[in-house]
């Protein structure tokens, strides 16, 4: 292992994970705007920068982080509806783009021949991609900044599955 690659991985992390949460996002949104009527409300972020961007029925907030420990802190404001089967599919889209995300850059990354800085870059992004998907797939509570006592997206799932109304 060399010392760039303990620059590289942090570097990845810190500059696309935002991007990368925000694509899961937007994976529960694109449902959630074929299902819902109102606006559908993307926040990334866990401080207060207030930056918005409106396009249509797709609002997204662009709140700044706390800690750089925080830059993978996303969450989409999802209209409850009373179909089930619809709300299962809003919740899966995040988790399934992201695993859409992690199978294009593992194809990407064995086929191709980058230089070294690049295809440690890629590699990164991914791990930090399929953790995403496992963290998020998982039925699990979470226990970790910054999500702390808040449930995945296949916990809600299961939760939903679970219910018989």
């Amino acid at each position: 292992m060399y010392f760039i690659d303990f620059i590289i991985y942090p570097l990845v992390y810190i500059i696309f994970m935002p991007l990368l949460t925000l694509l899961h996002e937007l994976g529960h949104t694109i449902p959630a705007l074929i299902f819902t009527k109102g606006e559908v409300i993307i926040n990334i972020g866990n401080s207060n920068l207030n930056k918005t961007i409106k396009l249509n029925r797709l609002v997204i907030n662009l709140n700044g982080y706390k800690s750089l420990l925080d830059v993978s802190y996303g969450y989409v404001n999802l209209t409850p509806i009373d179909n089930r089967i619809k709300l299962i599919f809003m919740i899966l889209g995040g988790p399934l783009t992201t695993l859409l995300i992690s199978i294009s850059l593992y194809i990407y990354l064995i086929n191709s021949s980058l230089p070294y800085v690049l295809m440690l870059s890629l590699n990164g992004l991914f791990l930090f991609s399929a953790f995403e998907f496992l963290i998020t797939i998982l039925p699990i509570k979470y226990s970790f900044r910054p999500y702390v006592g808040c449930t995945s997206d296949g916990y809600k799932i299961l939760q939903y599955l679970k219910s018989s109304n």
